[in-house]
């Protein structure tokens, strides 16, 4: 049997991110990840201002490859609207966008200067065992043309993967939105002057993202609502009748996608040495795009309580991160279920309350400026 210092399961920005991390202060690190990401994933990912500025100390980031936000305007169909500006919080920009694909070619490139420190391994994991002294992972060696079952020992198991690996000891809080999310990309008559949008429609909850020279369209609807939307090709219909006709005429740009929208949120992130980071720790409604920031604030706080702690520390040390990482999680995560849950009912008293909260968060700069801090940089 193999013995790792630290593992990290899953070869996303998220883990790829803990591990050049890792590397870059001279840890030995195995990753194992059932595949590298698709050249061709469409993903866009929403960063924040601190976000992007984590994966640029790392040498994991490309103004080039990014799109700037400078504005969130914020509205709700009634006459609530409220602006955020990157002057409000005394930054130069709120955040960016950038694909999925783009950030995990960054990291491996920075990677790939660390061979003695990071190892790869195609390999599906099995099975988890976790205990005080070391954690026991069975996995399956997908570099072999026969199924070949191994196991490795390891200090350290930090499972960065959403997909699916749960261990039986960890609980979680679930919500079921009875929503999907409508993914699309959009080409504006009108530029996009790098505003970001959050518009809680009388439908659902739209963000509209700008990338390159177009809108990233994330629309949260009900099941039969969108199902019917796309079977009957009804969404150019639907978003030139609605707040995206501001934009002129609009052309969507390659097929849409659609995914459903739950909340997940691991009551627990550490179970003796084995930690949860990432979407296996939070999977969050996308209103506010706070995903992959809670992602990378959970790799910072990670990684600097591991470099500090020993053999005998290590295992208040880890129970310290759950306590840090879990106050920030409720917030934030508390902060996007009110958005998802409270503002999607179409009751005329609720959507008058919202539009009336929007507009009273409009003028109050102190509240709206510190809500965008916290989403910046945690709490």
């Amino acid at each position: 049997m193999q013995h790792k210092k630290i593992v990290i399961i899953g070869g996303g920005p998220i883990g790829l991110t803990a591990a050049l991390q890792f590397a870059q202060h001279g840890k030995h690190v195995t990753i194992l990840d059932s595949d590298k990401p698709k050249g061709n994933d469409g993903r866009i990912l929403a960063l924040s201002y601190a976000s992007s500025t984590f994966l640029n100390q790392l040498g994991a980031w490309q103004d080039s490859l990014a799109t700037k936000i400078n504005t969130v305007h914020i509205s709700h169909n009634g006459f609530g609207i409220s602006n955020i500006e990157a002057s409000d919080v005394q930054l130069d920009n709120l955040g960016f966008t950038i694909k999925y694909s783009d950030i995990c070619n960054l990291l491996r490139e920075q990677i790939n200067q660390y061979p003695k420190f990071i190892e790869m391994q195609k390999a599906t994991v099995e099975k988890i065992t976790s205990g005080k002294n070391h954690s026991i992972i069975n996995y399956k060696n997908l570099n072999s043309s026969i199924n070949v079952h191994s196991q490795i020992t390891t200090d350290i198991a930090i499972i960065a993967e959403g997909g699916g690996i749960k261990l039986a000891d960890i609980k979680y809080n679930n919500f079921d939105y009875q929503q999907l999310a409508i993914i699309a990309e959009f080409k504006p008559q009108m530029p996009h002057k790098n505003i970001a949008y959050e518009r809680f429609d009388q439908y659902g909850p739209m963000v509209l993202l700008p990338y390159n020279e177009n809108y990233i369209l994330v629309w949260s609807l009900k099941k039969d609502f969108a199902l019917n939307i796309i079977n009957n090709n009804l969404l150019l219909e639907y978003l030139s009748n609605s707040f995206m006709k501001r934009f002129g005429d609009i052309k969507l740009i390659d097929s849409i996608h659609t995914f459903p929208l739950k909340l997940q949120i691991a009551k627990t992130r550490v179970l003796d040495r084995v930690i949860l980071i990432g979407n296996s720790a939070q999977m969050v409604h996308p209103v506010s795009a706070q995903g992959m920031n809670l992602g990378l604030r959970d790799v910072q706080t990670l990684t600097n309580v591991l470099l500090d702690s020993n053999n005998d520390t290590i295992l208040s040390k880890l129970y310290d991160y759950n306590k840090q990482r879990s106050n920030d999680v409720k917030i934030v995560t508390g902060f996007t279920h009110l958005l998802a849950k409270f503002l999607k009912s179409q009751s005329p008293m609720r959507n008058y309350l919202n539009s009336a909260g929007i507009f009273a968060l409009s003028n109050t700069p102190f509240l709206q400026n510190k809500i965008a801090n916290y989403l910046i940089f945690g709490i």
